[in-house]
């Protein structure tokens, strides 16, 4: 399956997921999306009673066992028209047993990325799009970035070109569970004051948290399932921890 490699110093709503998942398992912990020492003490806990590297990250051979029976579909898109993003990004999450839709050299590829989304997935815990970027800018089906705010192949998500594209992007809305968060994993596109604006504005629209980075993103290997330095997150309202402490319990864990 494919996952968010989590440790600490994240800011993340798939934070405040993760430490409602440990709380099922009788941490005390405070669900507020930041990943401080006592969510890794309880990752730690977690992981060396159950026979797991116990070094407080939650990745590949973790998240499947802490988020056993929780229901939480990861969907990833991937813009393959840079062919470097089909030899990482795709073939990472490939290799964790995902299957991302790979979007890429189309006209319109935000509307064929979207329909392809709505028509294969529901409940989504975690939204993640692939691709280059730029502060505002996230690319769908453009390889390196449609940079041009002239241009109008639709083939990225600009804030240039969000009050065209918003009806499309908002038939994403019903495809979110109770968890849902949407990151962008493209350079940049958190950065700036265009960044946070676009970031926002899709917040807003489909009602989930939005991330992405803030600083160039390098992809491959365990850098395709998390984020590289500081990132910014936008709320439909509220801060993280709001969000965080409102999300749903989760049922009592299995012991296994």
């Amino acid at each position: 399956m494919s996952y968010p490699l989590l440790r600490q110093h994240d800011n993340l709503p798939a934070v405040g997921v993760l430490q409602k998942l440990l709380k099922r398992t009788g941490a005390t912990i405070e669900c507020d999306g930041a990943f401080g020492p006592r969510t890794k003490a309880a990752v730690t806990q977690f992981q060396s009673s159950r026979h797991l590297g116990a070094d407080g990250v939650v990745g590949e051979n973790t998240w499947p066992r802490i988020s056993a029976n929780a229901n939480l579909p990861v969907v990833d898109c991937i813009d393959v028209f840079d062919p470097s993003l089909a030899q990482l990004e795709e073939r990472d999450i490939r290799r964790a047993g995902g299957n991302p839709h790979v979007i890429g050299g189309m006209s319109n590829g935000v509307e064929q990325a979207v329909n392809d989304i709505v028509r294969s997935s529901r409940n989504v815990f975690l939204l993640r799009f692939h691709g280059h970027g730029a502060p505002g800018t996230a690319s769908i089906s453009s390889g390196h970035g449609e940079l041009d705010p002239g241009m109008i192949h639709r083939a990225d998500i600009t804030l240039s070109n969000l009050a065209s594209i918003r009806p499309i992007i908002a038939r994403l809305r019903p495809i979110f569970g109770p968890y849902g968060c949407i990151q962008f994993m493209h350079c940049e596109t958190g950065g700036g004051r265009d960044g946070r604006q676009l970031l926002q504005a899709i917040a807003r629209e489909l009602g989930v948290p939005v991330s992405a980075g803030v600083n160039t993103q390098y992809g491959g290997g365990t850098k395709t399932f998390r984020f590289e330095g500081p990132t910014f997150t936008a709320l439909p309202n509220g801060s993280l921890g709001d969000w965080s402490r409102a999300l749903p319990d989760f049922p009592g864990f299995s012991p296994s």
